[in-house]
């Protein structure tokens, strides 16, 4: 089966979307657990500042994945 360039060009970008998506995800999560652990009120307050920050990118992410399908 052979694939033309714009198909290929297709499936390479929702690879590095997907990737992208999972990673930011992760971090996010991260963030998330360091905020419920941190004791300081400001290093509270950054972690949940950073997690509100990656779900949007999250958000830009599935958008992107959307457009490509």
């Amino acid at each position: 089966m052979q694939v033309n360039d714009m198909e290929m060009k297709k499936i390479l970008d929702q690879g590095m979307v997907t990737r992208s998506l999972i990673e930011t995800e992760t971090a996010k999560k991260k963030c998330q657990m360091y905020n419920e652990m941190a004791q300081d009120v400001a290093v509270k307050s950054f972690f949940k500042e950073q997690a509100k920050g990656l779900e949007d990118v999250v958000g830009y992410f599935n958008k992107s994945m959307t457009e490509l399908k």
